[in-house]
């Protein structure tokens, strides 16, 4: 019992040495910049992002906009990279040479320069496959490629997931404003769902979603230049899968530099925050201030041509997938107080009830987001899409 009693004693102590953890970490208050991004040397767009460091209590990503970016060969070319939104800076068919090494140069709207190192262009191996597997779980995607060469030992990963939505319920009905002595008012005005058909503007979309995780994977320990990993999983009964969905697929082949960056990046990021995890480790990349060399940059440049590869999975290819929608409709009945009242937070649906007059007793009404599919996605049908 004494043995029992001490025990507890000293969980309690252990339990009661907890403490919050506040991070020393202070950011600069203006920000150090993050270059985010690969130099194509193929024909697909290349893009570089500019941000800022922010506080860690703040979640708002803060851009770098108005910057000079260009791309500099040690044969003095110069590539112009085109700014096309705020901090997004992009270049189409760069054509470099592949013998020659390439640095990315970036002058921002305060005069100061910024310089990677000279890289090589380096090439990258076609996808083989874009492969699944699918149990009471849910749908596992892997990549899989390989060297025949065995030039590239170093791989990164990433991909945008786009799928056709359907909302859940079909607008058959508008609202019709109606002027009174007590403020404007509103009824329905009903379309037949016979003769005239429901709003098809509103009732397919197209969401599209980018990876988030650094997804890399190394050829160095195997026998074989080969690679076969998941590259995302979809839980069962997934709105992604609820028509059709389409994963695009992008290779990058890395310099052992990078590669051993996005490592460092990675566990810094996908840390649990326990005092039992590795502790954040400095990155220190490829890409420096010549205006101030004391100043830090977050960033690693390489250059390589990406290979991509896309698969289209329909619904029908899942057996039981079985998405059902969280959405519900709500009966309102068919008077102008009740309509009115629920005019700014619901859609109209549909007639819920007639009477045996042919009289409508009550409507169907759901919020926005069940009835408008373009809180989802864009209702342009992407160019890619069967």
């Amino acid at each position: 019992m004494k043995k029992l009693i001490f025990i507890l004693f000293i969980l309690i102590a252990i339990g009661s040495c907890k403490e919050k953890f506040d991070s020393p970490v202070v950011s600069a208050s203006a920000g150090y910049l993050v270059v985010e991004g690969t130099i194509n040397a193929g024909n697909v767009v290349t893009e570089i992002v500019l941000k800022r460091t922010v506080k860690l209590d703040n979640p708002v990503i803060v851009y770098e906009p108005g910057a000079i970016v260009s791309v500099l060969g040690e044969d003095n070319s110069i590539f112009p990279l085109n700014e096309n939104g705020s901090g997004h800076y992009f270049g189409i068919n760069l054509t470099l040479n592949k013998l020659k090494k390439y640095k990315l140069h970036i002058q921002t709207k305060d005069g100061k320069v910024y310089e990677s190192d000279f890289v090589e262009v380096r090439n990258t191996p076609a996808i083989d496959t874009i492969s699944k597997q699918y149990d009471n779980t849910g749908l596992t995607l892997y990549v899989s490629t390989h060297d025949a060469t065995g030039l590239t030992k170093y791989y990164q990963w990433d991909y945008t997931e786009t799928w056709e939505y359907h909302s859940p319920y079909k607008q058959f009905m508008v609202y019709q404003p109606l002027a009174s002595s007590s403020g404007t008012k509103y009824y329905l005005w009903y379309f037949d769902p016979v003769l005239i058909s429901y709003n098809s503007a509103i009732y397919t979309c197209w969401p599209t979603e980018n990876s988030s995780t650094i997804l890399s994977g190394s050829t160095v320990t195997l026998t074989d230049n080969k690679i076969f990993l998941p590259l995302t999983f979809i839980s069962k009964g997934s709105v992604k899968l609820g028509q059709m969905y389409s994963i695009n697929t992008r290779q990058y082949s890395l310099s052992e530099g990078r590669y051993n960056y996005l490592q460092k990046m990675k566990k810094n990021t996908e840390s649990t925050g326990s005092v039992f995890d590795a502790q954040p480790s400095e990155l220190v990349g490829n890409i420096h201030c010549t205006t101030n060399a004391s100043e830090p940059v977050i960033g690693y440049i390489d250059i390589c041509n990406i290979q991509e590869k896309r698969i289209f999975i329909n619904n029908s290819d899942l057996p039981d997938w079985n998405y059902v929608s969280p959405c519900v409709k709500t009966e309102v009945p068919n008077n102008i107080d009740s309509i009115t009242f629920v005019h700014d937070q619901f859609y109209p649906i549909d007639v819920a009830k007639m009477s045996p007059m042919g009289g409508v007793l009550s409507y169907y009404f759901s919020t926005p987001s069940c009835v408008d599919c373009t809180f989802w996605g864009t209702n342009k049908k992407p160019s890619f899409w069967p």
